[in-house]
C-alpha cells in the first residue's frame, strides 16, 4: 500500500474514531448487506481469477454527514470435491466426498462521509481490520443426510488489512435503499494461501503435500446490496 494511501486512510479513521467526542452518541442509521464479487489485484491475480461472497455492516451516524462504519464479509475464492476412499481395508469400500474451500474473511472498523438518505447519496470511506486467507477440507457422504462429519483447517493466515471504498446509495422506499459500491483492500506484504490444486498427494506414500502461495493478495470487491436504514433522526432525514 502506498505511504499516501495509508495516511489518507489512518486519517479517516482516526478523524471520527478518536478526535471526535460525538463518537460517544453515535446513533443506529442502518445495516448494509450485499452480494460481493471480489477481482484480485496485482500478483494475487496471477493466482486466483474472482471471489464471490457476502457482506453485512453496521452504520452509525455522529452527524449529518459523517459516520462510523463496523463490517464483516467472507468470499470464496476456489472450491473442489474429489470421490475417494475412505480408508483402507474394509474401510476402501466406502467412498466419501472430500470438499476442499478456499475463503477470504475479513473485519474491520472506520470512518465514512456519507450516509443514506432520502435521495441519491454518494459516499466514501476507509477502514482497518482483518482478513483471513482459510483454506478448510471437510468429509462427507457416510451418513443418509449426506452431511459433514469431519473437517479440518489446511492453512490460515491472518493479515493486517486496510481499505478504501466507496459508492451510491439510491432509494427504494422509506427505509430501504440499493447500495452499489465498490472497495479496494490492501492486504499486508506478504500473505500465504493455496489455490485450488496446491493440495496433492504423494504418490508413494500417500502423504498430502501442501504448496502454499505467499505473494500480495489486493483484492477490489465490487457490492450490490441494500442497505434496511432504521428511524433516523431529523438532522438525517
Amino acid at each position: 500500500m502506498s505511504s499516501s494511501c495509508s495516511r489518507a486512510v489512518a486519517r479517516l479513521c482516526f478523524a471520527c474514531l478518536v478526535a471526535s467526542p460525538a463518537t460517544l452518541q453515535a446513533q443506529f442509521i442502518g445495516a448494509p448487506v450485499g452480494l460481493q464479487v471480489g477481482l484480485p489485484q496485482g500478483e494475487f491475480a496471477n493466482n486466483v481469477a474472482m471471489a464471490g461472497g457476502l457482506g453485512g455492516a453496521a452504520l452509525f451516524g455522529i452527524g449529518d454527514f459523517i459516520g462510523i462504519r463496523a463490517g464483516f464479509d467472507v468470499q470464496i475464492y476456489g472450491s473442489d470435491t474429489r470421490r475417494v476412499p475412505l480408508g483402507g481395508g474394509a474401510l476402501g469400500l466406502i467412498n466419501v466426498d472430500v470438499t476442499t474451500t478456499n475463503f477470504i474473511f475479513g473485519g474491520g472498523l472506520g470512518a465514512q462521509v456519507g450516509l443514506p438518505g432520502p435521495s441519491i447519496r454518494p459516499y466514501l470511506g476507509g477502514m482497518i481490520g482483518f482478513s483471513s486467507f482459510t483454506t478448510t477440507s471437510s468429509v462427507q457422504g457416510s451418513n443418509s443426510d449426506d452431511e459433514p462429519f469431519a473437517s479440518s483447517n489446511n492453512s490460515v493466515d491472518n493479515t493486517f488489512a486496510k481499505s478504501v471504498y466507496g459508492g451510491l446509495y439510491v432509494p427504494l422506499g422509506s427505509n430501504a435503499m440499493l447500495d452499489l459500491g465498490l472497495r479496494h483492500t490492501w492486504n499486508g506484504e506478504s500473505v500465504r494461501y493455496l489455490t485450488p490444486g496446491d493440495i496433492s498427494e504423494d504418490p508413494v506414500t500417500g502423504d498430502v503435500i501442501l504448496s502454499p502461495r505467499n505473494t500480495r493478495a489486493d483484492l477490489l470487491t465490487v457490492t450490490i446490496g441494500l442497505v434496511l436504514r432504521s428511524t433516523a433522526p431529523r438532522n438525517l432525514r
